[in-house]
């Protein structure tokens, strides 16, 4: 192969970022859903569409080769599942500045400075 190997496939898995790669190029590849004309004819196009799926295929399989051993698998279903669940469910972000939502900010109040009515 080109240099690429086991370990640096695995550093990539453990990206949420390289996931959601993964995931919108395997949907650009048509490996989660089948694409056809609305005449339901694929003619030379055939050829086409077989060859994104296969790239996209051999993007898995690359990306499986950072699972452990017991998890990888000719269809590369445990990456697979990692790909979807980073999809459907991603961590959220960490905020830089965490405010209390209870309590307003006492600089956005601009009838501070005004007292009040005691």
């Amino acid at each position: 192969m080109s240099g690429f190997d086991g370990d640096d496939a695995e550093y990539l898995l453990n990206r949420p970022e390289f996931l959601r790669f993964l995931f919108a190029a395997i949907q650009g590849a048509g490996i989660l859903g089948q694409y056809a004309p609305a005449n339901g004819q694929m003619g030379r196009d055939l050829g086409h569409f077989e060859g994104r799926r296969s790239l996209g295929f051999e993007l898995l399989m690359l990306a499986d080769a950072g699972q452990p051993e017991p998890l990888r698998s000719p269809e590369a279903l445990a990456t697979l599942d990692l790909i979807l669940r980073e999809a459907l469910n991603p961590k959220p972000k960490p905020k830089d500045k965490q405010r209390d939502h209870r309590k307003p900010d006492p600089s956005l109040d601009r009838y501070a400075a005004l007292g009040g009515d005691d």
